[in-house]
């Protein structure tokens, strides 16, 4: 039976996999290393689900992590929520106990369905020999249909094992693929999004993964040329959207740049596109956000009046409803252009706050290291973080120029998935650089998985920001909970360059942001792998602007020097209001 399993994942196109092995999922791995599959052994199993999970993501057809039973199969779990959360597509694939022990408590014996059940798309135990091939690329197509997503496929370990060949094999379980199929925009949505865009005094378009997923870069940046209305974007959206293109502002929200803040919270009209409205991104559900007139396209109809009730509402792929709403648009108003220079007027002085607060600042400031580390990588370099404060920075500060070259983990915040992530993409896109942005706590969780940069020629960068701390929660204990520092801090131990060094790999210690540009340079000159442990001063390493939770846009802490900033729209001061600044 494994072999006609390896057969089928061969025929799907798969030539790679990820994972742990053990006494319940070996007798697979034994047969696709019959099919010459490739076959990444990683040091835990979480580690191989964000694999999985970010090739997905680069590869855009899903990443395949194998595990054992009982706590092979739990050890995914994690990795899996997080595919989830993120709309990735992954396929796991987990060995069970013999059918004939079931509910016997066997030896490692878990309900795997029952847990993954809320966060997969499709969940299956296959009991019978004939089920499994259809079982797994039901399990395939369902990934990547529709929204995508993680799946799961259950193999008992006595179906692995049982001599089958197949005779008139169905190619799929008996589901119902076309509710996974969005409908075509509906044209009376259509053109009612229109008719509220082309009314809209000060329009903004909010940018989500969904974009990315289907294409829908181009559209967007025609109709925001059009309208000459700013986009801006939800964390995992920085993926979708050139940075350095003139109406993008960057990320909204909680720790979002200060003039895409201003640009959501002072919208008339709001045209989201393929988001589901986290509170990340627009801070609480208040009467602010719903005084807007919201156009919500997204091709997940259950996303839609879920956390904002729409204007309207498109149940649609993103792209065939933008076009649908472009041909709509025949004739587009001119306007004057003073909400846009009022929010560029805002970026200019964010970031004369931030140069000055650079200066002061003893050791590294993180978005100066972040600012350099762009310079030194190429233009296309897929670039993964962790979560932290250096992920904050991160959204603040690192411009993402090609879109499908940002991978982070946004809706479930899982610490431990950059190291893994970033080998998942290295895999995907090995001509590519790869660059992993982490923290020291975040690092710490998974970096047991460097041993796979030597094993398997994966030459990654990582960057470590090292300020002995998890910072991010810190940073809320200095806020919300009178400056008690409860276990938040770390000691001195490990010294990050010498974990380089059992692993491998070359680690400097920089001195200065010259060294961190010719070090990157040169290990991507040379292929090879490179970790750069950035000291960071864990009291000064405060993320800013910060939206406090249940909080408004507008209410965001600015950083000092901008205290005179307002993010509230006033028209009858713009005039005067941007000269101060130039």
């Amino acid at each position: 039976m494994v072999d006609h399993i390896a057969r089928v994942l061969k025929d799907l196109g798969a030539t790679q996999v990820f994972g742990v092995t053990g006494g319940s999922i070996m007798g697979l791995f034994d047969a696709l290393a019959l099919e010459d599959f490739e076959i990444y052994m990683f040091r835990h199993e979480q580690g191989a689900a964000h694999a999985a999970d970010a090739y997905g993501r680069i590869a855009r057809r899903p990443g395949i992590a194998l595990a054992t039973s009982g706590p092979g199969a739990t050890n995914l779990v994690t990795g899996i929520a997080n595919a989830y959360f993120d709309s990735a597509p992954m396929l796991a694939i987990t060995g069970q106990v013999p059918t004939s022990v079931f509910g016997r408590d066997a030896f490692q014996e878990t309900d795997i369905v029952g847990v993954t059940a809320p966060i997969t798309k499709f969940a299956y135990q296959v009991k019978r020999p004939e089920e499994a091939g259809p079982a797994i690329r039901t399990a395939y197509r369902l990934a990547v249909e529709g929204r995508p997503g993680p799946t799961l496929i259950d193999l008992p370990r006595d179906v692995q094992l049982v001599r089958y060949e197949p005779v008139d094999e169905p190619e799929y379980l008996p589901i119902d693929f076309a509710k996974y199929q969005p409908p075509k925009p509906d044209p009376e949505a259509v053109a009612s999004a229109a008719r509220l865009l082309l009314a809209a005094a000060r329009p903004v378009i909010l940018v989500g993964a969904g974009v990315y997923w289907s294409g829908a870069t181009a559209e967007v940046i025609e109709l925001a040329e059009r309208l000459q209305a700013p986009i801006v974007t939800t964390l995992p959206g920085k993926n979708a959207v050139p940075a350095d293109h003139p109406l993008v502002l960057g990320p909204a929200g909680m720790h979002g740049r200060a003039e895409a803040d201003a640009a959501l919270a002072n919208a008339d009209v709001v045209l989201a596109v393929g988001t589901r409205f986290s509170d990340r991104t627009v801070g609480r559900f208040g009467p602010e956000l719903r005084e807007k007139k919201i156009i919500h396209i997204d091709i997940d109809p259950s996303e839609h009046g879920k956390n904002v009730p729409p204007a309207v509402s498109i149940v649609a792929d993103a792209r065939e409803a933008l076009q649908a709403i472009l041909r709509e648009m025949k004739v587009v108003p001119k306007r004057d252009g003073r909400f846009i220079e009022w929010l560029l007027w805002i970026r200019r002085r964010y970031e004369d706050a931030m140069e000055k607060l650079a200066a002061r600042m003893r050791k590294f400031a993180p978005w100066k290291v972040l600012k350099t580390l762009r310079q030194a990588v190429p233009r296309n370099t897929i670039t993964v973080t962790g979560v932290g404060s250096h992920q904050m920075w991160s959204e603040i500060h690192w411009d993402v120029y090609v879109p499908g070259t940002w991978v982070t983990s946004a809706g479930l915040g899982t610490m431990g998935f950059c190291v893994p992530a970033a080998l998942g993409a290295k895999i995907a896109a090995r001509d590519r650089p790869v660059l992993c942005i982490d923290g020291d706590g975040s690092f710490q969780m998974t970096m047991n998985n460097l041993a796979l940069v030597r094993d398997y020629d994966l030459p990654i960068i990582v960057t470590v920001f090292d300020n002995r701390a998890l910072m991010l929660v810190k940073q809320w204990q200095i806020f919300l909970y009178d400056r008690r520092i409860v276990a938040t801090e770390y000691s001195k131990w490990p010294d990050f360059t010498k974990i380089a060094e059992a692993y491998g790999i070359e680690a400097i210690r920089p001195a200065s942001l010259e060294e961190i540009n010719a070090a990157v340079r040169r290990a991507i000159r040379n292929n090879e792998p490179l970790i750069v442990v950035v000291d960071i001063d864990n009291n000064e390493d405060i993320v800013l602007p910060w939206v406090k939770p249940g909080d408004w846009l507008t209410d965001a802490i600015l950083p000092p020097g901008m205290e005179d900033v307002s993010l509230v729209f006033r028209e009858e001061k713009l005039t005067a209001a941007p000269a101060a600044g130039r």
